[in-house]
């Protein structure tokens, strides 16, 4: 593939710079091989509820009681994960990768764990893998360009559907204004 293909495949996903608790380390092509993406919080937020129709009243107290420990359960996952512990970075996130400016300098090709906190609408942890794509000095710092590998389409969706929620809070914002 070309550079000028890849920088728009890179392209098809909408965009957004939000600040999250961030980190990011570098690996190496053999730890690489036997990782996969993780995602730790509410990851059943999207998914369909069913209530059966006998008992309806029982059921659905039951479902908001296993939701309730179900969330718990999460925050307790992250917490023990580190996501909490994270410092705040500003980055531009995409369903395709993401760009942030860095103190320290990685390499064209390098491969990268990304570990990140998406805190609304309610707080998925993810840690995923990248590979650097560009690497451009800025005034004694580096800006980094990733693009995700070892990610799924499910597990893309929470990214996207977190960059298009930070995008309605901001247009909202421009339209009370």
């Amino acid at each position: 593939m070309e550079k000028k293909e890849i920088y728009e495949k890179l392209r098809e996903h909408v965009r957004q710079d939000v600040k999250i608790p961030f980190s990011v380390k570098l690996i190496s092509s053999q730890e690489l091989e036997m990782l996969s993406t993780k995602i730790f919080g509410y990851i059943n937020l999207y998914e369909a509820k069913t209530v059966e129709d006998t008992n309806y009243n029982i059921s659905e107290r039951l479902n908001r009681i296993e939701e309730k420990i179900d969330a718990i359960l999460d925050m307790f996952l992250l917490q023990q994960h580190g996501f909490f512990n994270l410092p705040e970075s500003i980055i531009n996130l995409s369903g395709g990768g993401l760009s942030f400016i860095s103190d320290k300098h990685y390499n064209k090709g390098d491969f990268l764990e990304i570990k990140m906190l998406l805190p609304e609408p309610t707080p998925v942890g993810v840690i995923t893998y990248g590979e650097v794509v560009r690497a451009e000095k800025k005034e004694g710092k580096t800006e980094i360009g990733v693009k995700f590998i070892k990610l799924n389409e499910k597990e893309r969706d929470f990214i996207i559907r977190f960059v298009i929620y930070k995008e309605r809070q901001k247009l909202r914002g421009k339209n009370l204004q």
